[in-house]
């Protein structure tokens, strides 16, 4: 594992990136909370499915030596809906941490949008809230909608061939719901974790150009991204999009950090770890790669 880049973000002032070179994730600065990102891990996938298992349990026991206080997953936390031995072996090694492990469903998740799957019954209901220290974060389901009836046609034949949907969006209802659930003023941060990206910020790679409406942005991602503008939300974090992409804002206090894939089966292997300081004010943001 090494430190590719280290950005250091502040309200107001934007984004800016550091040498990284002879950097140490361990180097926290005072009075944060610490969060791990990792996303679209597809345990079972492949014929040899013990190998992301190993690389999401690096990863996780990585954290955990680093004093991570919270690791959020962003969805596709395996391969296909239901497979169940996947799940209890995820659920039995997060039980193992010494932090918690908050995730949302991603569309390799999901049999049915609109419909609880097993892994948001493992997670939690969703949208809900978790606070750590005063980092509140926003925990939201894009696979909620479009329902199947909603989505074209050929996203429910190309649906019925592999098991699994892959459009998203949260929808007017769950949108409302974030927002009776977040009514309350927080005198913190406040972050989003959705699995589907809100926009795309740079020209995609060729089977993403390929596949450009099974692979797009949210449904609903300006209504998304204002909820999130007027929440006062300064960080989403998503997946989905196994691209890496650098971190960016769609408008002046809004950051947003694509996970990449922290297992395929090729490296690089991404994660990240998010330092949250000033009640949001300023973050430091370390990218982690394995080769």
């Amino acid at each position: 594992m090494r430190v590719e880049r280290i950005y250091d973000w502040k309200v107001g002032q934007g984004l800016s990136e550091r040498d990284a070179r002879g950097a140490d994730p361990a180097m926290q600065v005072a009075d944060t909370v610490r969060i791990g990102h990792i996303s679209d891990t597809h345990l079972g996938k492949g014929e040899n499915p013990g190998m992301r298992r190993g690389q999401m349990r690096r990863w996780l026991e990585a954290f955990d030596g680093l004093d991570v206080q919270v690791v959020v997953h962003t969805g596709d936390l395996v391969e296909e809906p239901g497979d169940e031995a996947s799940l209890d072996w995820a659920f039995e090694t997060i039980d193992e941490l010494s932090m918690p492990v908050v995730g949302v469903p991603g569309n390799h998740d999901v049999e049915e949008p609109a419909v609880e799957s097993a892994v948001a019954r493992r997670w939690g209901g969703f949208p809900r809230v978790e606070t750590v220290g005063d980092v509140q974060m926003i925990l939201a389901d894009s696979m909620a909608w479009p329902t199947v009836d909603e989505r074209s046609r050929r996203e429910r034949d190309a649906a019925d061939e592999s098991g699994f949907y892959s459009a998203g969006g949260l929808g007017k209802a769950q949108r409302d719901e974030i927002a009776r659930l977040t009514a309350e003023p927080f005198d913190g941060a406040r972050i989003f974790a959705v699995h589907h990206h809100p926009r795309q910020p740079v020209p995609p790679k060729p089977w993403y150009e390929q596949n450009a409406d099974l692979m797009r942005p949210m449904d609903d991602a300006d209504e998304v991204l204002e909820l999130a503008r007027d929440l006062g939300a300064t960080l989403m974090l998503h997946g989905h999009r196994h691209q890496y992409t650098a971190p960016y804002a769609p408008f002046d206090d809004l950051l947003i950090l694509n996970a990449g894939s922290s297992t395929p089966s090729a490296p690089p292997r991404r994660a990240r770890i998010v330092d949250i300081a000033h009640h949001g004010g300023a973050m430091r943001l370390w990218e982690l790669v394995r080769f």
